[in-house]
């Protein structure tokens, strides 16, 4: 018996197994799960449009609204952890010996000896618009880039029948004229004819040509004679005043609609210019439309390629986890088709000790996300693995993220953590402001089960400052400045190169803090000068001394007053301004204290005695009165 026959009657009885798993489950146990595991299959084909995130920011926001058809499949009733994942790779080189057909069978072995069971796997070769992208910068391929190659049409949202055009069909029948370029119109027409529609579902009679290239048809958007327009994703997404409601076309071969159908895409880059062959791969998470840190190998040969690419997909691969609970500081998940794997060193099995990263996605009536991606700072450690079952702490620089309904719209996973990197940078600056890096911020580390804390360094002239692995996967660094903390930040070193983050910083607080402690200390030299002097002059009132009295008395005068420093605190407190509401309480509180310090202690009434004693005494003879203490200004 040869090894594949083998790997596919192993396949047949784990399949098996599980059927007869899921058969003598429970009604209790598995229609609950089926429920849940139905909502999240409905929804990791969701139908979605380009979106726009930053690293800083919480999950993303979408910039450009899409409308697509309603399902009309039944949904999967597979149980999340009976579900396997649905996955594509995609390969592109520039070689003729490392393509998806010379490879596909190969690695299609490899695979089967651990993901039979759990993966539904295709090979093909990568779309045109991801291999220009692999090709130009690897690293830099986003789900923005990848599909804004793809064609879609765009009609205008103030269009009279917009609330009635939900797909291709729709444009027909309400739009008169398409507009789009010859080469696109040709393009479509062809991809329709192999798609064997021809018609493209009733919009081939109503495209019409316009005369210059992809720029001169967005700027006849503003053309109030223009009802809709064919053009790429990417330029879709631009338009703008009247806002695009896009709607996809019945054509195969659309980047986003191979996203749609899979929950894993793995994007293979060979190149084959030199030996050794270098390997790059990324994994895409469909749902979540996030790209992995990329994966770097090295082939000695051709006959090892299938063998290098298969353990870089396997490093890539990130076994998803759904939360089914979310608290302030724990969580509750389950690992998806954990019950179809007999092996315990399964690359698909999240292990306790491990860190995920978390992540959401929120999406609109139409299943456009309008919020997606990872939660800035945050990761969740696995505390104890029951089956599928994980329980989980969660750190987190702002607390929340996971909390919240679970509803049919919004979506909680985790993603195993894959560092690649040997280091990251962590880049601070003001909030709102990228522009302002926060310079010589002091980052401290503290252990997961300890409350010491041990320096780590300060932020450069450019907020930067290098984060380096350690022994552990996780690292809690906690920002401080003047002695305050002001965030945490959870990071796992080599997960991405940088990682920013835009705090509320608190220059101006220690400006007014500096200035503060200079006035008290001020304040308090001040009482004790008046107080000696006081003492002295009384001294030598009694002994008779009347002339260095005197002398001590106008030393007093010329001390600083009440009057005196309460107008420099006024000049003070109108030059320092906090960036926000919080800061600017906190320098008004200490404004406030120092203040009522003043007050307190500082005031004419010393003064006012002593020169009654020296006139009485000059006069003749009056004895002194009993010491003097500030109680009044």
């Amino acid at each position: 018996m040869n090894s594949s026959t083998w790997s596919q009657l192993m396949r047949c009885c784990i399949v098996a197994i599980a059927v007869l798993s899921i058969t003598n489950a429970s009604a209790a146990d598995v229609e609950p799960t089926a429920n849940v595991a139905a909502s999240v299959a409905d929804e990791t084909n969701p139908a979605a449009t380009d979106t726009s995130t930053t690293a800083e920011s919480s999950p993303g926001v979408v910039s450009e609204t899409e409308v697509t058809p309603q399902e009309t499949s039944p949904p999967s009733e597979e149980p999340w952890d009976y579900s396997p994942y649905r996955v594509r790779v995609w390969i592109t080189s520039n070689g003729s010996q490392a393509t998806a057909a010379k490879l596909s069978k190969p690695l299609t072995e490899y695979f089967d000896r651990s993901f039979a069971a759990i993966w539904r796997l295709s090979i093909t070769a990568a779309p045109t618009a991801v291999q220009a992208i692999a090709d130009r910068d690897f690293a830099a391929m986003t789900y923005e880039s990848i599909t804004a190659s793809d064609p879609v049409v765009a009609v205008k949202r103030d269009h009279r029948e917009a609330a009635r055009i939900r797909v291709a069909a729709d444009v027909a029948r309400f739009v008169k004229s398409l507009k789009s370029t010859g080469d696109r119109i040709a393009e479509v027409n062809r991809r329709g004819n192999e798609n064997g529609n021809p018609t493209l579902d009733g919009l081939s009679p109503i495209l019409q040509r316009m005369d210059g290239d992809s720029v001169a048809l967005a700027e006849s958007w503003k053309n109030e004679n223009v009802e809709a327009v064919l053009l790429s994703r990417g330029m879709a997404a631009m338009l703008k005043s009247p806002e695009a409601k896009i709607v996809r076309l019945p054509i195969d071969d659309l980047v986003m609609e191979d996203v749609q159908d899979h929950d894993k895409i793995f994007v293979v880059h060979i190149d084959c210019r030199s030996m050794p062959l270098r390997v790059q791969v990324a994994e895409l998470d469909c749902l979540m439309r996030h790209f992995s840190a990329v994966q770097r190998a090295e082939a000695l040969n051709y006959p090892s390629l299938a063998n290098v690419v298969g353990q870089a997909i396997v490093a890539a691969f990130a076994p998803i986890v759904r939360i089914e609970d979310a608290g302030q500081k724990t969580a509750v998940g389950v690992t998806r088709a954990a019950k179809l794997i007999v092996d315990e060193d399964n690359p698909a099995l999240i292990k306790s000790g491990e860190f995920l990263q978390p992540m959401v996605r929120k999406d609109d009536r139409n299943g456009n996300p309008i919020a997606i991606g990872p939660l800035p700072w945050a990761f969740l450690h696995v505390t104890k693995v029951d089956g599928a079952r994980l329980d989980m702490d969660l750190y987190a620089g702002r607390a929340g993220g996971l909390q919240g309904r679970q509803n049919k719209r919004t979506f909680r996973v985790a993603l195993r953590t894959r560092p690649a990197l040997a280091q990251s940078t962590i880049r601070l600056h003001a909030a709102g402001n990228p522009n302002e890096p926060l310079i010589g911020y002091e980052l401290y580390e503290k252990e997961l089960d300890s409350i010491d804390m041990t320096p780590v360094g300060r932020t450069d002239w450019s907020g930067r400052i290098l984060i380096t692995k350690t022994d552990d996967p996780m690292r809690l660094l906690y920002v401080k400045n003047g002695g305050a903390i002001l965030a945490r930040l959870p990071i796992v070193p080599g997960l991405n190169e940088v990682e920013v983050a835009d705090l509320v910083g608190d220059d101006q607080r220690l400006r007014a803090e500096a200035y503060i402690r200079g006035t008290q200390n001020a304040i308090v030299d001040l009482i004790a000068i008046r107080t000696l002097l006081g003492a002295r002059i009384r001294s030598r009132l009694e002994k008779g001394q009347l002339a260095e009295a005197k002398d001590l008395l106008d030393a007093l005068r010329d001390e600083p007053t009440y009057e005196v420093i309460a107008g420099d605190m006024a000049k003070k407190v109108v030059q320092i301004k906090g960036r926000n509401s919080g800061e600017q309480r906190k320098i008004d509180s200490m404004f406030a204290q120092t203040r009522e310090m003043l007050v307190n202690n500082i005031n004419s009434k010393l003064i006012r005695d002593l020169e009654a004693e020296v006139t009485a005494a000059t006069a003749g003879g009056a004895k002194p009165q009993a010491k003097s203490t500030d109680t009044a200004p």
